[in-house]
């Protein structure tokens, strides 16, 4: 007696449950972000001379991009080489780095949203090939966010400066906390954690993970 019909309708029903479920629940992209640095015109112009251009290398999001430019930080206890420039300028020179960099350098760094300087901590930046040298109270960990176009946001009901919650498969399944969500029209939909996080759930650039509400 031949099943084929009916194994064939199991078949279907489930692939169509699998896509339900895919289409139903919020993916999002992980972009890894290592220690870097935005830069304020009057800095770049005491680092690299006056009305030095920014060399873009890579887009990281519409209208930001890596540079070609990297910088020395020096902290109290070590320094770290070859620290990226990211642009373009901004109102305000901000270091980002990990709560692991923070102890190697022997720098407080608060874990602040972008933009937030609050209890920075004090570094002196190095253009390595000449020399230059500032001073600054710009060292921060930035808290993991997620960027979200306007259309994914309203296909999945987020809100801009929401809360969420974020799960990772794999052999260190876990969900991280606190992610806030910032819904912008010219972004791409995409989730930033620093290094010791991604290492704290085994992922990297460009996998995906579950945004729980």
């Amino acid at each position: 007696m031949r099943h084929d019909g009916l194994v064939s309708k199991i078949a279907t029903a489930v692939l169509l449950k699998c896509i339900e479920k895919i289409e139903t629940t919020p993916f999002i992209k992980i972009g890894v972000s290592n220690r870097h640095l935005h830069v304020s015109r009057e800095d770049l112009d005491a680092l690299f001379g006056k009305d030095h251009a920014l060399t873009p290398i890579k887009e990281l999001l519409p209208g930001q991009y890596a540079c070609g430019e990297t910088v020395t930080i020096i902290g109290p206890k070590s320094s770290a080489q070859k620290v990226r420039i990211l642009g373009p300028t901004r109102d305000q020179t901000q270091l980002e780095i990990s709560t692991t960099d923070s102890f190697v350098l022997g720098v407080p760094a608060p874990v602040n949203v972008s933009g937030n300087l609050s209890g920075a901590g004090s570094v002196i930046i190095e253009n390595p090939l000449n020399g230059a040298q500032i001073e600054r109270t710009c060292a921060i960990v930035a808290i993991r966010h997620i960027h979200l176009t306007v259309d994914y946001a309203r296909k999945y009901g987020f809100q801009d400066k929401q809360w969420v919650e974020v799960e990772f498969d794999g052999c260190r399944k876990a969900r991280l906390g606190n992610v806030l969500v910032r819904v912008a029209p010219d972004v791409r939909d995409e989730m930033h954690i620093d290094t010791d996080e991604a290492n704290a759930v085994y992922t990297r650039d460009g996998e995906y993970a579950r945004i729980i509400p």
